[in-house]
C-alpha cells in the first residue's frame, strides 16, 4: 500500500510538469475555471455541499463541495471544490486534493511534499515561494503541526502543498495525518480573507 501511494504521487507530479500556469494545473483532471457539471451531476453537487463549513455571520458567496471515496478518483482519497452559491454554471474557484497517511509513516508525507515542491518550483519559476510551520492549537503538547509550502501568483491566486501531522493528544481523534495539494483563484482568496475579518 505504501509503495502504491508513492507511485501514484510520483505519477501525478509528472503530469503537472505539462502545465504552463495555474490555469493549466490539474487536480483529478479538474482546473480552475472549469464547470463542476463536467465531472458531477447537479444532484451530486448539491448533495455534497458542506454547509457546516459556512458561518452564518459572513457573506456565503462561496460554498465547498466535498467528495471522498468517489469512484472516479485516481490520485486522491478526497477532493474539495469551491463554487459560488448562486452560479448556475458551477464554475470552479478552488480545488484541494487530499491523501491520508493514517497507517503510513508521517515522514513519507514530508518526503512526498518535498518532491511535489520541487516540481512546483520548476513549473512556477516566476511565482514567489513561502514555507510555513504551524503548531495545531488543540494539541496542548505542541506535537501536532501543519507544514505548508505556498506559491503566490501575480494575479493573487496561489498553489500549495501541505502535510498535517496529528499526535495522539490532538483534541479530535478522528483527524488523520494527510497530504493536501491545492489551487485557489484570486477571487476565492480575496473572499476567504475578507470573511475572516
Amino acid at each position: 500500500k505504501r509503495l502504491l501511494l508513492i507511485l501514484i504521487l510520483t505519477f501525478s507530479v509528472q503530469s503537472w510538469t505539462k502545465a504552463d500556469d495555474i490555469s493549466d494545473f490539474e487536480i483529478e483532471g479538474m482546473s480552475l475555471g472549469d464547470s463542476l457539471l463536467d465531472y458531477f451531476s447537479e444532484k451530486e453537487i448539491k448533495k455534497n455541499i458542506m454547509w457546516e463549513y459556512n458561518d452564518d455571520k459572513i457573506n456565503n458567496k462561496f460554498v465547498v463541495v466535498e467528495f471522498y471515496d468517489y469512484k472516479l478518483a485516481q490520485q486522491y482519497d478526497g477532493i474539495q471544490i469551491a463554487i459560488k452559491l448562486k452560479d448556475k454554471e458551477y464554475k470552479i474557484y478552488m480545488i484541494v486534493g487530499a491523501l491520508h497517511f493514517e497507517n503510513i509513516k508521517i515522514e513519507d508525507c514530508y518526503d512526498q511534499m518535498e518532491k511535489i515542491d520541487a516540481e512546483l518550483s520548476n513549473m512556477f519559476s516566476s511565482a514567489s515561494r513561502e514555507k510555513k510551520d504551524k503548531k495545531l492549537k488543540p494539541d496542548i503538547t505542541g506535537k501536532s503541526k501543519l507544514t505548508s509550502i505556498y506559491y503566490y501568483f501575480a494575479d493573487g491566486g496561489n498553489a500549495s502543498v501541505q502535510c498535517s501531522h496529528f499526535s495522539k493528544n490532538y483534541a479530535d481523534p478522528s483527524s488523520k495525518n494527510n497530504l493536501k495539494v491545492a489551487i485557489r483563484s484570486s477571487e476565492y482568496r480575496k473572499w476567504y480573507f475578507s470573511s475572516l475579518k
